[in-house]
């Protein structure tokens, strides 16, 4: 899943993407609410915004409204020294999904993340299980058969991305760009590399295959 954060203060920026790219997810900075909403309109592949109100050029909540109007529809939790009920209720009314006030622990935003993140694809569960592949979100553990596999980050983040799409192909373009940030560097077969690795560790050592390619299109998970 691909996340971006704007928030003017570096330190809190930093900290925040540090800790989100610990936690599997790929993940953007900006600094200023125009420059955010460039990136927004640009990249066009984000699961959920981290929004600071009070930014520079475009304030958070201004920006919260500018892309609600142009139909951006990906969840948006909203950052805020302010404590004020009026800031959450102006927020709310126009599309924010949740508010956190600073300072916060790390923690608690990681899971109202998660939250967001699970909502959004309509599965209440930290746990997400097909066949005999299960996928704990929260400890960011994957087992097959009862079984611990171990996945590079990128390897889970593909698994979790597919079997969240269950139902559906997932082309090759959506899972690069939701799931590579910009500052990656892509090769012609970077994903295709990852999917062979995963294939290996998840697919390999069971007659029930998983990972579906479709050919030209991209994958998808076989929940038949």
């Amino acid at each position: 899943m691909r996340i971006i954060v704007i928030e003017d203060e570096k330190s809190l920026s930093d900290a925040i993407c540090e800790g989100l790219r610990d936690n599997y997810f790929a993940v953007d900075q900006a600094f200023d609410g125009r420059e955010g909403l460039s990136k927004i309109e640009v990249e066009e592949a984000y699961d959920i915004l981290i929004l600071d109100i009070m930014l520079p050029k475009i304030d958070g909540v201004t920006l919260l409204k500018n892309i609600r109007e142009k139909g951006y529809k990906m969840p948006v939790l909203m950052l805020t020294a302010k404590s004020g009920i009026d800031d959450k209720v102006e927020s709310f009314s126009l599309g924010a999904d949740d508010y956190l006030t600073k300072p916060f622990d790390f923690r608690e935003l990681l899971a109202r993340v998660r939250a967001l993140l699970r909502r959004e694809k309509e599965d209440k569960k930290a746990l997400i299980e097909i066949y005999d592949l299960a996928i704990d979100t929260n400890k960011n553990i994957v087992k097959r058969g009862g079984k611990v596999i171990q996945l590079t980050k990128k390897e889970y983040q593909i698994v979790v991305y597919l079997t969240m799409n269950r139902g559906r192909v997932v082309t090759k373009v959506e899972l690069e760009n939701h799931l590579w940030d910009e500052s990656a560097s892509l090769w012609s077969d970077t994903l295709r590399s990852h999917i062979k690795n995963l294939r290996k560790k998840i697919d390999n050592s069971f007659e029930k295959k998983l990972i579906k390619t479709i050919p030209g299109i991209g994958y998808e998970i076989n929940a038949d």
